[in-house]
């Protein structure tokens, strides 16, 4: 089988770095981008900040050929400012994407890393809509910026944002095979897990870690980022994979009780 030309953001930690394994150990030609150095693995590596649209620019300008699958991997957690979350985790992830989305080859792949903090994106379809209309970069920046969101709130809607933003691409050109996909983990084993503890409060990320087991490793999110990029799917197409060992599920089925989660007792006690 043919080597495979993937290029990434967020390639040089956490999920960006064992997805950038992978396809290296595979024989395929990874791009990587990420304010950091390149990570073990990447065949051309290319600095870009993608809470700047001039280094997304110039990132873009560096690209060579056509590619097989984008990879979004590129984000923030909300322990950084609200902008910065907007910035990098939606805004800079879609301007990013619409310059390089016809360079990807037919039947080639999109995959978004979103993430379990979306899933209340139909609540939020008419402002995330309002954003995704909005082409040029700064414009999106100062429409996020004059919501005035604190950091949890805004990473949560830069996740909500990422999901719908994936379903629209998922019907930007059928008819030459493009596919586009986001994942939505929940707790990963990453260098910025204890910001997302952080961000959550009151022990509550650590309530969820207890509840499914463990948190994933790295590398379990990146086998489902490989297989939606480059595995034999071709019919998934503008879906969210959930991927947090059935959490999501037991708060649906009633077999993880979120009355019992730090957060939900805390506001019980203020009640009471």
């Amino acid at each position: 089988m043919a080597a495979k030309r993937i290029l990434m953001t967020g390639a040089s930690s956490g999920i960006g770095a064992a997805t950038t394994e992978l396809f290296a150990a595979a024989g395929d030609e990874v791009i990587s981008l990420d304010v950091q150095a390149a990570p073990p693995g990447a065949h051309t590596h290319i600095h870009c900040d993608m809470s700047d649209p001039a280094s997304i620019d110039a990132a873009v300008a560096q690209l060579e050929g056509n590619f097989d699958a984008l990879l979004n991997i590129a984000g923030v957690p909300g322990t950084v400012p609200a902008e910065l979350i907007m910035r990098v985790n939606t805004v800079g992830l879609k301007h990013f994407t619409e310059q390089v989305v016809g360079r990807i080859n037919d039947n080639g792949s999109i995959v978004n890393i979103a993430s379990i903090a979306g899933f209340n994106w139909a609540r939020h379809l008419k402002d995330i809509n309002e954003l995704l209309a909005i082409d040029d970069y700064e414009q999106a920046a100062e429409w996020c910026k004059a919501r005035d969101m604190d950091g949890n709130t805004a990473y949560h809607f830069s996740k909500e944002c990422v999901v719908v933003y994936t379903m629209q691409l998922a019907g930007r050109d059928l008819k030459r095979g493009l596919r586009a996909n986001s994942i939505s983990p929940g707790p990963v084993a990453t260098p910025l897990l204890p910001d997302f503890k952080e961000q959550a409060g009151g022990g509550q990320l650590d309530w969820v870690i207890d509840t499914i087991g463990h948190a994933a490793e790295p590398v379990d999110i990146a086998n489902v980022v490989k297989y939606l990029a480059t595995g034999e799917c071709a019919f998934v197409n503008g879906q969210d994979i959930v991927v947090d060992r059935g959490f999501s599920a037991g708060l649906a089925m009633g077999w993880v009780d979120k009355n019992e989660s730090p957060l939900m007792k805390a506001r019980a006690a203020a009640k009471s």
